[in-house]
């Protein structure tokens, strides 16, 4: 009697590294981030990590890779040391859920309408508290909570200001501008 021979479903096994990313930036990574066993060897490692590329722009897609596979191996790490009313109520820097968002929010209380401080303060909660060092429910209402502050203080004098002047403040590089409309126009007018 014949065997039947089914057909094989899914993709085929991959020997070969990905062509994505670059794997000579990624490799030394991979291999560190395999060598954390322990919540406490991890935050460390991901709290540098974003200390050291702060101030980066979101645009290396290696870089955010690996962060993000830092970010995955403290997410499951935290389930190994720390009791689920832990991570509830517990940063990963072993401080009040409750206490830091207080604490942050009654500092953009006192900042007022300082744009710039207020700026700093955004982004410096976001590099240390984006989750999984902060659960991801109380992070987002505290952030939500102080970008109001931001978003008023910027209010008054947002729309006082010209394109440009707007453009400068913010330190924008245009590369275009203007509309494809009006572009279109300025094209055919020629």
């Amino acid at each position: 009697m014949a065997r039947e021979t089914t057909a094989k479903e899914g993709a085929e096994f991959r020997l070969e590294p990905s062509p994505y990313g670059d794997e000579a930036k990624r490799g030394p990574w991979v291999a560190r981030i395999a060598a954390l066993t322990t919540l406490a060897e991890a935050v460390p490692v991901l709290l540098q990590w974003r200390a050291d590329h702060a101030g980066d722009g979101i645009t290396d897609k290696d870089d955010l890779w690996i962060e993000a596979q830092l970010e995955t191996k403290v997410a499951v790490l935290r389930f190994d040391s720390m009791t689920n009313d832990q991570i509830r109520t517990e940063t990963l820097t072993n401080e009040s859920v409750a206490d830091v968002s207080a604490d942050i929010l009654r500092r953009a209380d006192e900042v007022g309408r300082d744009v710039d401080k207020l700026e700093l303060l955004v982004a410096g909660f976001r590099d240390r508290y984006r989750p999984p060092i902060m659960p991801s429910s109380p992070f987002m209402r505290t952030e939500t909570e102080l970008v109001e502050f931001l978003m008023k203080a910027r209010e008054l004098d947002w729309y006082g200001q010209s394109l440009d002047e707007l453009r400068e403040s913010r330190g924008v590089v245009m590369i275009k501008s203007g509309s494809k409309k009006e572009r279109a126009k300025s094209g055919e007018s020629r």
